[in-house]
């Protein structure tokens, strides 16, 4: 797992997960709110399980995971993973605990993980996918800059019917256009070399 270091937004802080956070993941993953709105990572296991699963994530270098904190409470968690060709990230899990929903925390902590990937980390792009009816991602990601670039129709079954997925992107330029007042670092000079 490549290290992520922290990134700290105004409300919330994204930091290296511990083992403490485990039974917090396992109990999201089995919270029918999450399931409804979010892919599953993994199915609910015991803890001992989550710990074997972070073992797996470790292996893979590409493969980044944040807890997100408020105040020092755990209040979700962000996988993604690097492109080794592309200069690109992948949000693979983006999840806030749903007794936080509503007061701001997943923008805040969405804001900060993409001014590390486009200012600190210099990527060029990211991309995410989310089901179509997940409203307060959809949200997010717009208020963001993301824009669809594919949607899968009648993707997701759950509840008796399928749901289509919609898949996104934004490029550092939209970043930089959109989001100038909230740069941590300053843009790198045209004539400098990676």
């Amino acid at each position: 797992m490549a290290l992520g270091g922290t990134i700290r937004g105004k409300k919330t802080t994204l930091r290296l997960p511990i083992e403490a956070d485990l039974e917090t993941y396992n109990r999201w993953m089995a919270d029918m709110r999450v399931r409804r709105a979010h892919r599953v990572w993994h199915e609910p296991a015991m803890p001992a399980t989550w710990k074997e699963r972070f073992k797996e994530i470790a292996k893979v270098k590409e493969s980044i995971l944040w807890s997100i904190d408020t105040d020092g409470k755990l209040v979700g968690f962000a996988l993604g993973r690097l492109w080794t060709i592309g200069n690109a990230f992948d949000v693979i899990h983006f999840l806030i605990d749903p007794a936080e929903w509503r007061k701001g925390y997943g923008f805040d902590a969405a804001l900060a993980l993409h001014r590390y990937l486009f200012d600190y980390l210099d990527l060029r792009l990211a991309t995410a996918e989310l089901r179509a009816d997940n409203a307060a991602a959809l949200k997010i990601v717009a208020k963001l800059g993301y824009i669809e670039f594919a949607h899968g129709h009648e993707v997701h079954y759950r509840d008796g019917a399928y749901v289509d997925e919609i898949k996104l992107r934004m490029d550092k330029e939209t970043w930089q256009e959109r989001w100038s007042t909230e740069r941590e670092y300053p843009p790198l000079a045209a004539d400098a070399t990676r």
